[in-house]
């Protein structure tokens, strides 16, 4: 890669950092409807408050940048992002020349174009790194407060989604015990009780019929047979 494809990457990578924190945080873009700070203290906290529980023994200052660690992650984002900014300004060449291809496939012509056969170690840029106050802080930002303060963050989000996750879970079971009870409720009362209704109807009409019968054409034995198939006993309510 070249000077300005290097800057132009890092500006572009930059500018997508920015809308993936104010989508995080405020919402409003990249199908968020609401942001953190509107609905997570705990993310708030980590995020705003002064302090840095990232930090075990609670030592918030960083090398380069003493107070920017005070201020929660917030603070050492802003000063990552005007870090890198400074960084763009001071080393990456003319603005008009940056080309944000991090990312685009290239043709095989391409590669061998930006081939090195030799890498030749340069003591002066070696120092920048550790000069240069911006330099020095972006690159130990990937293992320091910044990161561990991201992965804070990201844990507590974490937590929410699971806790929100878990509550989704729970209801949607409610719901569906309320339908299986209403289901179970329907039947009993659409179907098996007006069924049971009918067949004490009919059993009733038969045994009013059987009654009716002339019964004194048949034998002692004859009625008393129909009696007791029929007609209810005290025994039997």
């Amino acid at each position: 890669m070249t000077q300005g494809e290097i800057a132009g990457t890092l500006h572009g990578t930059l500018r997508r950092l920015r809308e993936s924190d104010q989508a995080v945080r405020r919402g409003g873009s990249l199908n968020v409807a609401q942001g953190a700070d509107f609905w997570s203290p705990a993310h708030n906290h980590v995020m705003y408050d002064e302090g840095c529980p990232w930090h075990a023994d609670g030592n918030c200052s960083t090398v380069d940048y003493p107070s920017a660690g005070a201020g929660g992650v917030y603070a050492l984002a802003l000063q990552f992002q005007e870090s890198v900014e400074s960084i763009l300004e001071m080393y990456g060449g003319p603005r008009e020349e940056w080309k944000d291809t991090f990312g685009e496939q290239r043709s095989e012509g391409d590669l061998a174009t930006v081939t090195y056969k030799t890498v030749t170690y340069n003591p002066e840029r070696a120092k920048l790194l550790k000069s240069s106050k911006p330099v020095h802080f972006v690159l130990g930002g990937f293992d320091g407060s910044l990161f561990k303060g991201y992965t804070l963050v990201l844990d507590v989000l974490k937590k929410e989604m699971n806790s929100i996750l878990q509550k989704v879970h729970f209801e949607l079971r409610m719901m569906y015990g309320l339908y299986v009870a209403l289901l179970l409720f329907g039947f009993y009362a659409v179907l098996f009780r007006p069924t049971i209704a009918g067949s004490y109807w009919h059993t009733e009409r038969a045994r009013n019929f059987v009654q009716m019968l002339p019964t004194h054409t048949l034998a002692f034995a004859e009625v008393q047979l129909l009696k007791d198939h029929f007609v209810i006993s005290q025994d039997d309510l």
